[in-house]
């Protein structure tokens, strides 16, 4: 995907360091999401919707490059990441859709 795999091995940082990266990206974008929407005290910051997107992409390749460090080959990267979307976005859609077990 986008040579994030090639990248992560050619790229020298540790795991703790792409995990604390990582955290680096989410204020990025946390910052730019407040600026946004106007949250106090954030918003002569003058961020965009342009910079959201920007910073949830930046955050995305760090968080995707922590999965990279933790496998052998693209192969197992690739498969791991689909078989954790799966799952993720099975449990999150759990989560959001209306219980259809329950009485009306």
């Amino acid at each position: 995907m986008f040579g994030i795999y090639e990248l992560t091995k050619t790229d020298p940082k540790s795991l703790q360091e792409r995990a604390l990266k990582l955290s680096e990206e989410a204020g990025e974008l946390a910052q730019a999401v407040l600026s946004v929407t106007n949250a106090p005290g954030s918003a002569y910051k003058n961020h965009s919707i342009d910079d959201v997107r920007e910073e949830a992409v930046d955050a995305a390749i760090v968080a995707l490059s922590l999965l990279a460090h933790t496998t052998e080959t693209r192969e197992e990267f690739e498969n791991e990441l689909h078989r954790l979307m799966i799952g993720k976005c099975a449990k999150w859609s759990e989560k959001i859709s209306p219980r259809r077990d329950l009485p009306e």
